[in-house]
């Protein structure tokens, strides 16, 4: 009896052990620190919202050098390509123009990309039980990236075994391998990063009339829809096809999405999604205060910075951002 207790005692320690979370934070290699390459976000070339890309590793990730060969200028182009295409598309009825996001870029003109390795190797995130409490996007803020008027796109540069996701404004991810072999579809990308874009803009909302769970449908077969849950890659992908959910619709109390600040060009009537995820009412600078029903549970439930195991940034109290405790 008592060895039984004694082992089950060991299971148990062990088994917790196996499913903790890794500490969030980043290293710097010696081998890391290479000609063209940036640690640290860059002088930026006016005071606009921006999304800001993250180049990934894990701390015993072999170095691809996607951010400095231009394999992530590669993705970004053709993003760009299947973006503008798709908001065109879904503008015709409202601002009938293409509609792209706001890069980060340097003074060069290039795309602004920081390296960042995680202080984690790759058995530690398999150990954990899903994304180990987003312990990407607190690494990556923890480290730095916490700018209020951006948005962090991390392109995670190794195997993954949790698929494409937002953890809420303002970090989202892309990795380049699924599990041990699929590989990011470069057709795909732009899809990827637009729908896990809004999802981080707080998209879509609650008080969106056909809301699932962040989600407009449960898939797309029929749909055509960008925001459903399920995909079916070899189907065509709309932006709200009907226009009554969350993309071009005439409701006002609820956000559409084509109006957020970090869509260029940006419309007569713009939204904060930092303001709406983060803050109340009455810190509101741009947001249309008549908006409702915009979080999923409680309010700051889209917002990462709102988190209370999250260390820093500085400036969130003095902003106002929701506190979750």
């Amino acid at each position: 009896m008592k060895k039984n207790i004694l082992t089950l005692l060991i299971f148990l320690i062990l088994g917790s052990y196996s499913y903790a979370n890794p500490p969030p934070g980043s290293i710097i290699l010696p081998k890391d620190k290479k000609e063209g390459r940036y640690f640290e976000d860059q002088p930026d070339v006016n005071d606009d919202f921006q999304f800001h890309i993250i180049y990934s590793l894990y701390k015993d990730s072999k170095d691809k050098e996607g951010d400095i060969n231009g394999a992530v200028e590669k993705l970004i182009e053709i993003a760009d390509q299947w973006i503008a295409k798709t908001t065109a598309k879904a503008n015709k009825k409202s601002l009938n123009v293409a509609q792209n996001i706001k890069w980060d870029r340097r003074k060069d003109g290039k795309l602004d990309i920081s390296f960042l390795r995680f202080n984690f190797t790759a058995k530690q995130m398999e150990k954990c039980k899903w994304s180990c409490g987003n312990v990407f996007g607190k690494s990556i803020i923890e480290s730095g990236f916490d700018n209020p008027k951006k948005m962090y796109l991390n392109i995670g540069d190794f195997k993954s075994k949790l698929w494409h996701y937002s953890g809420g404004f303002p970090v989202f991810h892309v990795f380049t391998t699924y599990n041990k072999s699929i590989k990011l579809n470069k057709k795909e990308v732009g899809y990827f990063i637009l729908h896990e874009g809004l999802h981080a803009m707080g998209g879509i909302y609650p008080c969106s009339p056909n809301f699932v769970r962040g989600h407009n449908t449960e898939n797309n077969q029929s749909s055509g829809d960008l925001m459903a849950s399920q995909v079916d890659s070899h189907k065509t992908t709309n932006l709200d096809p009907k226009n009554d959910d969350y993309w071009a619709h005439d409701n006002e109390t609820c956000p559409d999405m084509q109006d957020s600040v970090y869509f260029t060009p940006t419309s007569d009537t713009p939204f904060d999604p930092f303001e709406v995820t983060c803050l109340p009412k009455g810190k509101w600078k741009i947001s249309n205060k008549k908006f409702e029903n915009l979080n999923k549970r409680e309010p700051g439930d889209q917002c990462y910075y709102a988190r209370r195991d999250l260390s820093g940034p500085s400036w969130v109290k003095e902003l106002g951002v929701i506190n979750k405790n």
